[in-house]
């Protein structure tokens, strides 16, 4: 087991990926290893499985019986929560008794226990995103109500969206999954999001949170910018009409900049509008350079404070 688990300690350290096809099997301490791989794939028959570790006890009268080892179990369980499983697959990893079948492990399987794996099937590859997991759905029905309820005076999206896809995305979780598992995924990620938003502020948490939707794949109800794209004017404003990526940035910057515009007064209203119409050149200097973008207003949203 010891040599097993420096194995998939190894696999996880460095990055590899594991591939499980059909064949003679991985069961016991290989399935360990296998879902050690930061991308895992599988075939659609693969022959996976698992049991609780055990010792071979010898009794005085020669006879051999095989207890399960709560130590062994142990060191796997805390190994199995370094490399991400969730709580059911730890359990699932450590239940079988040594007189009892394998528990297979399938690609509905490894969905439910929330294992991302790439089901290889002959040359065909379909990603974890096809068979989102418990706890996936969970944290895109979370992210859409942050945006709905924490970050919408922010990102001025679509509301009435927003709702609906809020609700949607909780009508998939509680239709797929077993309710409670669901309730206590969905109990821990909110109290997750507070204390992210607690830490990174509200305007970096918001852009995170709808930046991570998109990368879910999902729509957020942001259409543009916080200008007329129609009345784009130089080869910046093109760019940023022409990236999602900047969407956001953008309007969450001009909703950051008339708060501040509307608290200046005298020479301090004076001395921020130059330091806008700075940045605002600096910012025109990237051209059509998304990235350089970014990192312009990423470095204005720290100018003011954010």
């Amino acid at each position: 087991m010891a040599t097993g688990l420096s194995i998939g300690a190894e696999i996880a350290l460095r990055g590899f990926t594991t591939l499980v096809l059909e064949g003679p099997g991985c069961h016991s301490i290989c399935a360990v290893i296998w879902v050690s791989g930061v991308r895992r794939y599988m075939g659609p028959r693969a022959d996976i499985s698992v049991h609780a570790a055990y010792e071979l006890v010898k009794k005085e009268d020669g006879t051999v019986f095989a207890p399960v080892s709560g130590a062994a179990n142990a060191s796997i369980g805390a190994y199995l929560n370094e490399v991400g499983l969730s709580r059911e697959a730890i359990e699932y990893f450590t239940t079988a008794r040594p007189d009892e079948t394998l528990l297979p492990i399938t690609p509905e399987i490894a969905q439910v226990l929330d294992i991302e794996v790439y089901l290889q099937d002959g040359s065909e590859t379909s990603p974890p995103s096809d068979r989102p997991t418990p706890s996936q759905l969970v944290e895109v029905m979370t992210d859409y109500m942050v945006l709905m309820t924490q970050c919408n005076e922010l990102i001025e999206a679509d509301q009435g969206f927003l709702d609906a896809q809020s609700k949607a995305a909780v009508k998939v979780a509680y239709d797929t999954f077993d309710e409670r598992l669901i309730a206590r995924l969905f109990s821990h990620q909110v109290q997750t999001a507070k204390v992210q938003m607690s830490e990174e502020g509200q305007v970096r948490f918001c852009l995170r949170t709808e930046e991570n939707l998109r990368a879910h794949g999902k729509n957020t109800g942001i259409t543009g910018p916080s200008f007329d794209c129609g009345l784009a004017a130089s080869e910046t404003e093109t760019a940023i009409c022409s990236s999602r990526d900047l969407w956001t940035l953008d309007r969450v910057m001009s909703r950051v900049y008339f708060y501040y515009k509307r608290m200046a007064n005298g020479a301090q209203a004076s001395a921020f509008l130059n330091t806008q119409r700075s940045w605002l050149t600096r910012r025109d200097e990237c051209g059509g350079d998304v990235a350089c973008l970014r990192e312009r207003y990423s470095s204005r949203l720290f100018d003011f404070g954010f």
